[in-house]
């Protein structure tokens, strides 16, 4: 019989136990500086209280998940709570489709902020909960499509308490800025810094000192929210949190030149993303150059005073020197920085981690960990945990197309590395283009690791975006290919008949041409993306296909100072039926002195470029959403012809802000490949070929268009007899 009960707990601070109030001695010696004066990392503050509120065992019914339990937990005046549950929590798995898993739901009072944990999750986060605002929580039970037992006991409660400041400032003024790096992170149980780079899949480095108190190295933080005006830190949303997985850590905490640590994160328990899949950024790792002439850049999550505090700044300065393993610079830095990128400006590759203070009031430089360290280098190139990538293999090849009734069968091998555990979950992702949710397929086990997806029926024209996960064991990391998925996709057609009437994926010249007025940076170029994101510039194509336009392809190399232009050759839309243009653009433009100033204007032209007509003006504001897919009927702008051309207009009027601009994947369709599906030669979409259609290719003898049924750029005797084995 379904039983409810309820339990509201109020925590008296009284009793607690002090964790970190007191600084104990094995904690302030995360870092010391280079003449031995120590330098602590600011860990939060925190006193823990103990819980014992208990659901008891709570049965599940086959036909509805329902709410079985619930506690509101209260620790009056802290700044923020964190759960803790105990080891005999027990949450219910689904055993087949028809079921579903049991969760706990907690949410904070605060500001409505909900983190979902199942038996997987819940164990990824070591029986904890994310960090919640505020100083109350409500903790429900849902017991899933099941008629299994669940059972939790909330343990107890980490309460936050106000933080402790400490600076390593060099000189007399503390000259960092706020920053929106999307690839740093707050590491809140030990108070340091850690961030994304590019390594098989896309985790994290941080100072090693950082990694070496796994009770309190559990949890990663992005999108940090300001702190209260008293310094107390806020919390993101559970979103944007992640768990640390013990067992892939690799570190060594021996010093200035070898302190570094290497570490993964399990997937969101809300979202199911990585870091990076969420971020879509994540730093080049590279050889640092000569010191001189080089200025550094340190972004981090250092303590600071009022809203400030342990919020992602950022400060530039001299590069002093690059000696053996060790790297010395004269940032700005505090406490909470450890773990911190060191950053060479303009190039915008992460060089080294910073780990040690050393400057002061008076001068001074500090200190770092150089990627040149031979351990740190071995570390990446053999990952433990979810650090480890997976090897994705297609036996029968990718589809370009799928049919619109479905029933299409992929073959993915998945291949986890040497001594992990067997791949699981494998899953087919897809949405269509443009859209903003996504659908998967789960893989049908065939032998070894192999699996089959099967497909859906499609929208008939649609372009279909896809692409493949698998876990490396049942709670290991989340593995994707492409691996930058969702930021880059693989992509096919579903139609009977796929009349593109022109594309270019950029892979081969086809004669577009570039100008510029006043710049001499940043100019359009056909290539790999290779500028490494730090400034707002694409790390990747949009197609998948490898290479697109880009303004400059060097770290740092953006337009300035004047405007450059991307302009198509002749594109042919002769009578074609409603034809549209297709294409994917990057723009970004804020950041810089003066960020959020300039434009990218997209025009169009049927004459051959004499006139043009502007189709959009994507800025000043709002303008890092990455890649943008476009769709626009050509004649809402213009007659259709002969003539069409294509033109993007990158700006940097200002000159103060940091321009990055991006095209790739333009296509000219006609209506049967955005929906209509008739036999390719129904030039007149009546879904049959007839004499109607006879006469419309007879009109068209010698011109182009969609009556150029064998692509030969003329509509000839050849086509006619295409058509007439239709009729």
């Amino acid at each position: 019989m379904f039983r409810f009960e309820k339990k509201f707990m109020r925590l008296t601070i009284g009793p607690i136990i002090a964790c970190v109030m007191t600084l104990p001695a094995w904690l302030p010696s995360l870092a010391m500086a280079g003449g031995g004066t120590p330098i602590m990392d600011a860990p939060l503050t925190w006193s823990q209280a103990k819980v014992d509120a208990s659901s008891g065992k709570q049965r599940g019914v086959a036909d509805q998940e329902k709410l079985a339990w619930y506690s509101l937990v209260q620790a009056p005046e802290a700044s923020w709570l964190r759960l803790e549950f105990s080891a005999g929590t027990t949450l219910a798995k689904a055993k087949n489709n028809s079921q579903t898993d049991s969760f706990i739901r907690i949410t904070s009072l605060e500001d409505g902020a909900e983190q979902v944990l199942t038996a997987e999750t819940l164990a990824q986060w070591h029986n904890t909960s994310a960090y919640f605002n505020g100083s109350s929580v409500i903790v429900e039970l849902i017991s899933g499509k099941n008629t299994e037992l669940n059972s939790i006991t909330i343990k107890t409660t980490q309460v936050g308490d106000d933080p402790v400041i400490m600076k390593s400032q060099c000189g007399s003024t503390d000259d960092r800025v706020a920053s929106n790096d999307p690839r740093v992170c707050r590491i809140p149980g030990v108070g340091c810094t850690g961030f994304l780079i590019n390594d098989s899949n896309h985790m994290l480095l941080t100072a090693g000192h950082c990694t070496f108190f796994p009770s309190m190295f559990t949890v990663v933080q992005f999108n940090v929210p300001p702190s209260t005006v008293y310094g107390n830190p806020i919390n993101p949303a559970p979103e944007d949190q992640y768990a640390i997985d013990i067992s892939s850590i690799q570190a060594s905490d021996a010093g200035i030149g070898n302190d570094w640590g290497y570490f993964g994160v399990f997937p969101n328990s809300n979202t199911g993303l990585t870091p990076f899949q969420k971020q879509q950024a994540a730093f080049t790792v590279a050889t640092p150059p000569e010191a001189s002439g080089n200025t550094i850049r340190i972004t981090g999550f250092g303590t600071d005073t009022g809203t400030a505090n342990q919020t992602n700044q950022t400060n530039t300065g001299s590069f002093i020197s690059n000696s053996g393993n060790v790297l010395k610079y004269e940032v700005d830095t505090t406490g909470g920085n450890s773990g911190s990128p060191v950053i060479v400006e303009g190039q915008g590759a992460a060089v080294g981690i910073h780990t040690h203070a050393g400057c002061t009031i008076g001068g001074g430089a500090n200190q770092g960990t150089s990627y040149n360290l031979a351990a740190l280098q071995n570390a990446i190139a053999n990952p433990k945990g979810v650090c480890k990538s997976m090897a994705f293999e297609f036996p029968n090849g990718l589809p370009s197309q799928f049919s619109t009734v479905g029933g299409d069968e992929i073959a993915v091998t998945f291949t986890s590395p040497v001594g992990a555990t067997e791949p699981a979950n494998a899953q087919m992702i897809w949405k269509y283009e443009g859209a903003a949710t996504t659908s998967s397929i789960a893989g049908v086990f065939v032998s070894g690791t192999t699996y089959v997806f099967t497909t859906p029926a499609f929208n008939c024209g649609a372009r279909v975006l896809f692409g493949f996960s698998a876990r490396i064991g049942s709670t290991g990391g989340l593995c994707t290919w492409p691996s930058a998925l969702p930021q880059q996709w693989l992509a096919a057609t579903a139609s009977i008949t796929n009349l593109v009437l022109w594309s270019d994926n950029f892979q081969s010249d086809q004669s577009w041409t570039t100008s510029s007025v006043g710049a001499t940076a940043g100019l359009w170029t056909r290539a790999t993306p290779n500028g490494g994101g730090f400034t707002g510039d694409p790390r990747v194509d949009s197609d998948g296909s490898g290479q697109c336009f880009v303004t400059g392809n060097i770290a740092g190399n953006s337009v300035g100072n004047g405007s450059v232009t991307l302009t198509s050759p002749n594109m042919d839309a002769t009578n074609a039926v409603n034809p549209y243009l297709a294409y994917s653009l990057w723009f970004t433009n804020n950041a810089g002195a003066n960020p959020d100033q300039d434009v990218l204007v997209v025009e169009l032209s049927s004459d051959a470029g004499e006139t043009w007509t502007t189709v959009e003006t994507v800025g000043p504001i709002g303008t890092s959403a990455g890649w943008m897919n476009r769709m626009i009927a050509v004649g809402d702008f213009v007659n259709p012809s002969s003539a069409l051309r294509l033109r993007f207009t990158a700006s940097n009027i200002s000159g103060e802000s940091v321009v990055e601009a991006g095209v790739d994947g333009v296509r000219l369709l006609a209506d049967n490949s955005l929906g209509w599906c008739g036999p390719q030669g129904d030039f007149n979409n009546d879904l049959v070929i007839d004499s109607s259609d006879i006469s419309i290719l007879l009109i068209q003898f010698g011109m182009g268009g969609i009556t150029d049924l064998d692509g030969d750029g003329t509509t000839d005797t050849s086509d006619l007899s295409l058509e007439l084995l239709n009729f």
